[in-house]
């Protein structure tokens, strides 16, 4: 991007959705949230700010909500933004014919009314403290009369919205995604004229992206893992840390890991700190918990726990801990367990370090099913899934529910009469005690209270070792200093197209 050519250039791999009802990955809402603005937003500080909403309350029982829309915003197409759009959009995402993976978003909400054209009324099966901040996620998007239904193909590759951009074309899948600034949203005019975003290869994409970068035909980029020390020297170079975590998901519902010691066994013989420093250049932080650092007060490690307790402790290396938990589990050496992962993103490598150190330290035979990133769904969704898979989550809104709800809460897991679960909580972790801390921490209008019960219902899921924990998010990034100014690494983890202007040169 330079002051005489405002192109924004990078590279991302395909996105399930950038349609509001489906859009759920990082690359899917970097394009869902350039092209629609939800009631609220975060600024720089992940502090909650007006969007479309210019006001908004609960009643004290945190079970009703309102919010009071801004007059005069428009959608790109010139239609009037109302109370209404967002009942259209909501109704739209909970269509059954949908069946939306990030329909629990909406799991809460027990209705939704357009009282008048600027006021919605909102509420909620059970109180809700934080249910501003889940507004935050593309699927509470408003959408015009023009989108129809959800599964309208038309829509959903050239969606209309109300953001800072809008689609140049429909979107070509598996080549490219073309946006053009939105000179009727309603907020300060973005320097960037232009977003072209080119859908690479999933396997080599994280690759292509980086030597693109380099190359100067992309202003912003991901990194390698194996080239993060490379990166960091470099003037462009971004790190933050993220609300998020990677983790290994045991499938909880059937052999070898519906044993608490086979989940001991497995999760005492990872040595985190040694894949991190060989594979990361020591630069993330090993996971001792399911809530990263970022969310402060509602993180608390098992590591503080008292070493006597027999549920602690189970995720630092301890290799003869590890072997005593597989025998009593009955996996003794030569016992057969599924790793399933997906290919690209900078996986392969540490991957299969892994898989080596399960067989050096339990003598597994760890049987790798290496798939693309939406074969490893449909796998870890199946009945069939055994073992255990690798995955990730970044948080769709800062607050601990995003993570802990999701991920592990019972209503979560719902599989069909063919097994195949159409929750996140793909493990099948169920656990009334878990439960019932989640809907505490919701109700807890006291905010010491409320981390208080996050921070238990943390600690059970660790005691159950519902998911084992790896490393927490930290997001890398590079980006063209020499030419751009003004970008930061948002909460989702995507650039702020928003703020990028052209570095002003001197003569």
């Amino acid at each position: 991007m330079h002051a005489n050519d405002p192109v924004f250039r990078m590279g991302i791999t395909e996105p399930t959705a950038i349609d509001p009802y489906k859009a759920q990955e990082g690359e899917g809402i970097l394009v869902c949230k350039a092209l629609f603005t939800g009631l609220l937003a975060l600024d720089e500080d992940g502090a909650l700010i007006p969007a479309t909403a210019r006001s908004w309350e609960s009643d004290p029982t945190a079970t009703t909500w309102t919010f009071t829309l801004r007059a005069g915003t428009v959608f790109s197409n010139g239609e009037p933004v109302t109370a209404h759009s967002f009942v259209r959009g909501w109704k739209r995402a909970l269509d059954p014919e949908a069946n939306t993976e990030t329909a629990y978003h909406l799991a809460g909400v027990r209705s939704f009314t357009a009282v008048d054209e600027t006021t919605l009324v909102v509420e909620l099966s059970e109180p809700d403290v934080q249910f501003d901040l889940k507004t935050l996620q593309p699927i509470f998007s408003p959408v015009p009369e023009c989108a129809g239904p959800a599964l309208n193909p038309g829509y959903n590759d050239l969606p209309v919205g109300n953001g800072p951009f809008k689609m140049a074309g429909p979107w070509e899948h598996g080549v490219a995604i073309r946006l053009e600034r939105n000179d009727l949203w309603a907020g300060p005019a973005p320097e960037v004229r232009e977003v072209h975003i080119d859908i690479l290869d999933a396997v080599t994409g994280l690759d292509d992206e980086y030597e693109r970068f380099l190359a100067g035909v992309y202003d912003y980029a991901r990194i390698p893992p194996a080239r993060t020390a490379e990166a960091a020297a470099q003037d462009g170079f971004l790190e933050q840390e993220g609300a998020g975590l990677f983790y290994l998901i045991p499938f909880c519902h059937q052999a070898p890991m519906e044993s608490l010691d086979a989940r001991r066994a497995l999760s005492a013989a990872i040595d985190r700190q040694g894949l991190i420093d060989t594979y990361f250049q020591g630069r993330r932080s090993a996971a001792h918990s399911l809530l990263s650092p970022w969310f402060g007060k509602a993180h608390t490690p098992l590591a503080e726990l008292s070493a006597d307790d027999p549920d602690s402790g189970w995720s630092a290396y301890d290799p003869e801990r590890a072997r005593a938990a597989a025998l009593r589990a009955g996996l003794g050496p030569g016992s057969r367990v599924e790793f399933a992962y997906n290919t690209g993103a900078g996986h392969d490598d540490w991957v299969k370090a892994l898989a080596r150190g399960l067989e050096e330290v339990l003598g597994w035979r760890i049987e790798l099913l290496r798939t693309d990133a939406r074969g490893l769904v449909d796998h870890r969704t199946s009945i069939a899934a055994a073992g255990f898979c690798r995955a990730g989550w970044a948080c769709d809104y800062p607050t601990p529910d995003n993570m802990l709800f999701p991920l592990l809460h019972s209503s979560c897991t719902a599989p069909d009469a063919e097994g195949t679960a159409h929750g996140d909580n793909e493990g099948r972790y169920v656990n009334p005690e878990f439960d019932a801390l989640v809907a505490h921490a919701r109700a807890s209008t006291d905010p010491a209270e409320r981390a208080d019960a996050w921070r238990r219902a943390d600690r059970t899921a660790m005691a159950d070792l519902a998911l084992i924990p790896l490393w927490y998010r930290t997001d890398q990034r590079v980006h063209a200093a020499d030419r751009i100014t003004g970008l930061r690494i948002d909460f989702d983890g995507n650039p702020t197209l928003t703020t990028v202007k052209a570095r002003k040169t001197t003569r």
